[in-house]
């Protein structure tokens, strides 16, 4: 493969990859790839990992039809023509090879994996504990974060510090005096050359930053920016902020202009995190094999700290329950705007601005929780288990073998699970079988309380059905007996509306068992 002339490092604009915009992504991407660990990624090999990527879901293409009988040697030519024309990047050929550059250079920006064409594909310590379910995604990337550096083996570039700390430690300081950093200034931010905090601060003070066409004219003018305003002013950010955000680093708040602050709920530990000093060598910013190795380092250190505020967000999550009718009262949320908010889910447009950050699969559970807090009032305890900042809006899924959101009262435990996901094979993978394990692996409700479950998802396919409509017929028998549904978003919001759950969910488990005993019978 020819090799270019590596360009001489210039001060650029702090940027992720923008083809995966979502961090929540890579949770599904590093899980579906795990398996792979140790192989070289020559063509050979990289071409049944992408591959699989597709046979999974997780990657996918108008011109690769994926059926429950496709096998990996089915797509191979045809994966290798959609990608044809993928230009060469991170040192992969162009074609399907550079696809999965695609996937990997933000994981291995943090730290999170090795992959390098021609090498072994390696993954770090807490890559391997994030897709085990030892720590969730709020951890796992604020570990990273707060260890990675901009110069590095994957950007040219002479900006030489970490760009996290740089943020949270002027977000810090700005806290002192009851300010915010407005969207127009964290911009500006990300063409700071030496992460001097002070030096910005003075910077933002001396300049008024009231639009993007303001922040691109000054960008331009003291930075030499060239790109266009779109990506400047919002496609480069847009992916930092939500990295951000996954981290449970900031809460974004809007009065006027959107403005970033400190997540007041994850203050000490941010505060720990920033006290490790954890330096990057010449060397190792230049050597991908080193810097891998760095980042990986201290993993003891850094998971102290992880798990010295665990308990605090648990306590934080018993105080949501509360906050829920908060939100609802705050933001004048009644049954019509809840259902307009659901109705609006995926299609970048939403009714309260406040809530404009979350990421679309966390409104879903987010929008759910408040419609039943909404229809049933306190007649239940409702437990969102999704990770929320000071205000009560969420920020990162629920950890591992938890439900979404838990439902109770003293006779009854409903567990609702909700999803965005559409594609059947993901749907099949992820939203099954862990669904179940949630609910059966529950001590504290196996015994005395009626339970009930709610699937949920934009449409539910036929194997997830049969899936759900067997596990009702296997809890009678297993002895923790469950009445079960699984719904598509609309029809649940209507059940909903009706105030029709639970009636509706003995309903179709009665159905489901004796469809199931007059088959028997056959």
């Amino acid at each position: 493969m020819k090799q270019g002339v590596k360009r001489k490092p210039t001060y650029k604009q702090m940027a992720f990859e923008t083809a995966v915009r979502n961090p929540e992504r890579y949770i599904g991407l590093l899980t579906a790839l795990k398996s792979f660990e140790g192989q070289i990624l020559n063509d050979r090999n990289l071409l049944k990992i992408i591959s699989h990527l597709y046979l999974v879901g997780e990657v996918s293409s108008n011109g690769i039809v994926i059926t429950g009988k496709t096998k990996i040697s089915d797509i191979k030519e045809k994966i290798i023509e959609v990608n044809s024309t993928r230009r060469a990047d991170g040192g992969f050929p162009m074609g399907y090879q550079s696809r999965f550059w695609t996937y990997m250079r933000t994981p291995s920006e943090l730290g999170f994996v090795f992959a390098q064409y021609g090498k072994e594909f390696k993954f770090s310590d807490i890559a391997k504990k994030f897709i085990d379910g030892k720590i969730d995604e709020q951890e796992a990337f604020s570990l990273q974060a707060i260890k990675y550096n901009r110069k590095s083996p994957y950007r040219n570039v002479s900006n030489d510090f970490n760009f996290f700390r740089f943020i949270l430690e002027a977000l810090l300081k700005l806290r002192e005096k009851n300010k915010s950093l407005s969207y127009e200034q964290f911009v500006v931010a990300m063409f700071s050359p030496n992460g001097n905090v002070d030096e910005f601060l003075s910077l933002i003070a001396e300049n008024k930053f009231k639009d993007y066409e303001t922040v691109y004219n000054f960008v331009k003018t003291h930075f030499g920016a060239t790109t266009k305003i779109k990506t400047i002013t919002q496609d480069y950010p847009d992916v930092v902020r939500r990295l951000f955000i996954i981290s449970g680093f900031v809460s974004i708040r809007y009065s006027g202009k959107k403005l970033i602050q400190i997540n007041e709920n994850k203050l000490e530990y941010i505060q720990d995190l920033l006290k490790i000093d954890f330096p990057i060598s010449d060397k190792e910013k230049v050597n991908s094999q080193s810097y891998f190795e760095k980042l990986d380092t201290r993993t003891d250190e850094f998971l102290s700290i992880v798990r010295k505020y665990r308990e605090s967000d648990k306590i934080n999550g018993e105080i949501y329950v509360n906050k829920i009718f908060d939100i609802i009262k705050n933001y004048k949320i009644d049954e019509n705007i809840i259902v307009e908010s659901i109705e609006k889910i995926g299609t970048r447009k939403t009714v309260i601005d406040e809530f404009k950050e979350i990421p679309e699969p966390l409104k879903l559970e987010f929008y759910v929780s408040i419609l039943v807090a909404l229809k049933y009032g306190n007649r239940f305890s409702i437990r969102p288990n999704y990770k929320t900042d000071h205000i009560g809006k969420p920020y990162s899924h629920a950890p591992g073998n938890i439900g979404d959101i838990e439902i109770y009262s003293p006779k009854i435990y409903w567990l609702i699970e909700v999803t965005l996901i559409r594609n059947k094979t993901q749907q099949l993978n992820h939203e099954t079988t862990s669904v179940i394990r949630h609910l059966s692996s529950n001590d504290e409700f196996k015994s005395h309380f009626i339970k009930y479950l709610s699937f949920v998802a934009p449409v539910v396919h036929e194997d997830t059905k049969e899936f759900y409509d067997i596990s009702a017929i296997k809890g009678q028998k297993e002895g923790y007996e469950v009445s079960m549904k699984p719904y598509s978003i609309d029809n649940f919001v209507k059940t909903t509306l009706k105030k029709e759950n639970f009636s509706d969910m003995e309903q179709y488990t009665k159905k489901v068992k004796t469809d199931f005993r007059s088959r028997l019978s056959l």
